[in-house]
């Protein structure tokens, strides 16, 4: 997801806005710095506690959109890449200003040579200005291309297999991943592509091996979130109002 027109009328963001608005603004800050740092959408659980001053309630709702992934060492806007250019675009696309700002400024210094050197007064070159700086759209509608062995190290599978082990605690991911690699060793795809053919091949391999996807999880009155949210305990937990309507809300906002 990018800041664009219309961003505003995004479901996700328009049921973050009725449930929480600061989750929403906290959002638009955790993309400004992903771009800012070049982070292909990563933030580590530090930043996002002391930089970012994400909270507990804005996090959870963020994770429950899927506007967020967590990983072990932090969390990944989801699909950050497919919306937004990488570090390696950006650092390539400084390289290359650079070098053609570069090559103005020899140009015009050979001008400038020339016209000395013919005694005439180089009126182009006095009045000649630095070539603006390109504006770096670090919210451009990207995708970046990439082999197996480089999806093999990226964030965007960390945070797939992250998601494949929640969903099926039981299916061997070394197993599943020499497979898939015997298959894909020499093609190339878009990022989005890769992780999108990953986890419907995890998919695939658990409901062949009859691995059902884990349960999700029901809340109830006695659920550890109920009573962690409610300041209780197993001790002073009761089946009253006040829990059994969290229990129910919770569950709403899951489904």
């Amino acid at each position: 997801m990018q800041l664009v027109n219309g961003f505003y009328l995004n479901g996700k963001v328009l049921e973050l806005m009725d449930e929480c608005p600061a989750a929403v603004a906290r959002f638009c800050m955790i993309l400004s710095f992903c771009g800012d740092n070049l982070t292909d959408g990563y933030v580590s659980r530090r930043d996002m506690r002391y930089v970012l001053r994400a909270t507990d309630e804005e996090l959870r709702l963020l994770l429950m959109e899927n506007m967020l992934e967590e990983v072990d060492e932090g969390y990944v806007v989801h699909d950050y890449t497919e919306h937004n250019r990488s570090r390696e675009q950006v650092l390539r696309s400084r390289k290359k200003t650079a070098e053609r700002v570069a090559r103005h400024r020899e140009n015009d210094d050979v001008t400038a040579l020339h016209a000395s050197r013919n005694g005439a007064t180089s009126q182009k070159h006095q009045n000649t200005r630095t070539p603006k700086k390109e504006k770096e759209e670090y919210s451009s509608s990207f995708s970046k291309e990439m082999t197996l062995a480089m999806f093999q190290g990226s964030r965007e599978l960390a945070a797939a297999n992250s998601m494949m082990r929640a969903t099926y605690p039981n299916l061997d991911l070394k197993n599943s991943w020499d497979a898939f690699a015997t298959r894909q060793y020499d093609a190339t795809r878009m990022v989005g592509d890769w992780t999108r053919l990953w986890k419907g091949w995890c998919q695939r391999r658990a409901k062949m091996s009859g691995i059902p996807p884990s349960k999700p999880h029901k809340h109830t009155w006695k659920c550890s979130h109920v009573l962690e949210a409610l300041g209780r305990d197993e001790e002073t937990a009761q089946a009253d109002e006040k829990a059994c309507e969290l229990a129910d809300r919770l569950n709403k906002e899951k489904s």
